[in-house]
């Protein structure tokens, strides 16, 4: 369940994006949606309108949903008050404010592990301008990494492809990957300065490396049996 504003407004503008296509629930009542757009400057969440006028006056009087989707296996839910009818770029639409929770089950795919502090793992990602980023690896699977973003030093966006960036485990070897920003979540919500875990998924990675990464967090699991 997901309470904070920015993660809630993250996963609305993923399923814009998408266009993923929405249930609307009202009393005995449903019709499909999409959100068009999220105006975080007056705390709304825009619908698209829909095709069939009497369930949307349906909806306008009983003025509450229960919104069901699914994003690429992804279950999300969530529930809409003070819908009102409005207009965007000349078309109609419904707006309501940003809810305030969302549920959103995902069930990972890989088994992942922690970076003990005894292992210096990094991921060095380059820019247009030809500089570079060294991140400091939180937590690693053979299906994405999770990345500690400490002084915000750019604006990671979800969605947003990084190719040509190199994974180092340390002792354990390196490679070049690509890598996708697919979350973004502070690591304290009270504290700016402890920075942001940057959530990403591999695009590409090579056979070999990936068994090299499958030893490393079979060494990590290891350890960590060892110490509990």
């Amino acid at each position: 369940m997901l309470y904070r504003r920015g993660e809630i407004i993250q996963k609305l503008r993923q399923l814009s994006k998408k266009n993923s296509l929405m249930t609307l629930h009202f009393g005995e009542n449903s019709m499909l949606s999409t959100v068009v757009d999220v105006l975080t400057d007056k705390s709304l969440l825009v619908l698209d309108y829909g095709g069939n006028e009497d369930l949307n006056q349906l909806l306008l009087k009983k003025d509450r949903a229960i919104v069901k989707t699914d994003l690429d296996g992804i279950n999300a839910q969530f529930t809409i008050s003070n819908i009102r009818k409005a207009r965007l770029q000349g078309k109609p639409s419904f707006a309501c404010p940003i809810p305030e929770s969302m549920l959103w089950v995902q069930r990972r795919e890989f088994y992942r592990v922690k970076v003990p502090l005894s292992e210096t793992v990094t991921c060095e990602i380059f820019h247009a301008d030809g500089s570079s980023t060294i991140y400091p690896v939180l937590d690693v699977s053979t299906g994405g990494i999770g990345l500690l973003d400490k002084d915000n030093t750019i604006e990671l966006e979800t969605d947003t492809v990084f190719k040509s960036c190199k994974l180092s485990l340390g002792a354990h070897g390196s490679s070049v990957v690509s890598i996708e920003v697919r979350g973004l979540i502070p690591m304290n919500p009270n504290d700016a300065a402890a920075g942001t875990r940057c959530g990403c998924s591999f695009k590409s990675l090579s056979g070999e490396f990936e068994t090299e990464l499958q030893k490393f967090i079979n060494f990590v699991d290891l350890q960590q049996k060892r110490v509990e």
